[in-house]
């Protein structure tokens, strides 16, 4: 991070924290109301912003309990042009729904899908619509304290330490990183594979607010590369393919590295987080794609970008494909996978 940046921008980040501090004793001692429900809702946020990872955790944890449980999920919907409640369907765009939930009900489409600015009156709507709903996965609503989820999940990025980062603005910290102790687990995202034991031991004491036995270290996992338009898996291509890589996502620099190691030449578009791609994006990508002198290339984005994509007619008849980005425990999955069932299986059996 930028040390002019923390010097000049800490008074603000200490009104910051005045501020955020003073939200959460409101909710803390109950001056502020935080409604409960009686079925299972698991939170999955983070204390800084960016991307930490938590929509590949999101996914996992579909997969984890869907096969026991009736599951949905209720998000923002970031970047969404609609307001109200609204049920995201396979034909979904980001701009209704936004890229996430998108991504969800395409790769999930049995599983209800929705978005909600206000999350309490998401979830009374979600309840009534869908009644037979089981478990709730609520995304990136850790500071959204107006409702009580029953299990709370922060992710961190190993690359951006939350225990050395600023508030906002001098840094990323949208609350101070004592909030941690709201949450049941902290995921660890984004490690080397060969993270060691005595690194991680490290690290979880710089995460003192926190219990140690409820951290846990995950890393990135690539998947399926596969059409956007219709999902036909990509085709074995030589290593000397030429490959586009379009990227709109908080912290790219991790794809980037996995692609290049596995072709000879990649050229990179990168753009914002959540970047709308505007028609003279979309002419910049095909005149690059042009540009590319082979006939064995491909421009490749993730799963998230995809979202974006799907509506654009011109890039129909492209070689445009996208990528899976899957979370992988370094250890102890097992002890986080009994951790969440069980808190599932009581809570779901108490409602």
């Amino acid at each position: 991070m930028n040390q002019w940046r923390k010097i000049l921008l800490y008074p603000f980040g200490v009104l910051y924290h005045a501020i955020t501090a003073g939200r959460n004793f409101l909710y803390d001692t109950q001056l502020k109301k935080s409604t409960q429900f009686e079925l299972p809702i698991i939170c999955i946020g983070n204390i800084a912003v960016g991307g930490t990872g938590k929509t590949p955790l999101t996914e996992y944890l579909i997969r984890l309990l869907q096969k026991d449980y009736e599951v949905a999920t209720l998000s923002r919907g970031y970047g969404r042009t609609t307001k109200v409640y609204t049920e995201a369907t396979i034909e979904s765009g980001s701009k209704e729904v936004g890229d996430e939930p998108a991504q969800y009900k395409r790769k999930f489409p049995n599983i209800p899908v929705v978005v909600e600015n206000k999350r309490v009156n998401g979830v009374e709507q979600l309840i009534t619509n869908h009644p037979k709903t089981e478990v709730i996965l609520l995304d990136d609503a850790f500071q959204h304290r107006a409702i009580k989820a029953g299990f709370n999940i922060v992710v961190t990025d190993y690359n951006n330490p939350l225990a050395s980062d600023y508030l906002l603005p001098a840094g990323n910290l949208r609350e101070s990183k004592t909030g941690v102790k709201r949450a049941d687990a902290i995921i660890v995202s984004k490690c080397p594979s060969n993270l060691s034991n005595t690194e991680q031991q490290q690290i979880k004491k710089r995460l003192r607010f926190h219990a140690p036995q409820n951290i846990y270290f995950t890393t990135i996992q690539y998947g399926n590369i596969y059409h956007i338009f219709d999902g036909t898996p990509l085709p074995l291509l030589p290593s000397e393919s030429t490959v586009l890589l379009v990227t709109g996502i908080g912290k790219p620099k991790p794809l980037q590295d996995y692609v290049k190691a596995k072709f000879r030449a990649v050229k990179t578009l990168t753009y914002s987080d959540h970047h709308e791609f505007s028609s003279e994006d979309i002419d910049t990508i095909l005149t690059q794609f042009d540009k590319i002198d082979t006939p064995n290339k491909l421009i490749l984005t993730t799963e998230k970008d995809a979202s974006r994509l799907l509506k654009i007619k011109r890039l129909k008849t492209l070689p445009l494909f996208c990528i899976e980005i899957e979370v992988d425990f370094l250890n102890k999955k097992d002890k986080f996978n009994t951790q969440i069932e069980e808190y599932v299986r009581t809570n779901k059996a108490n409602s």
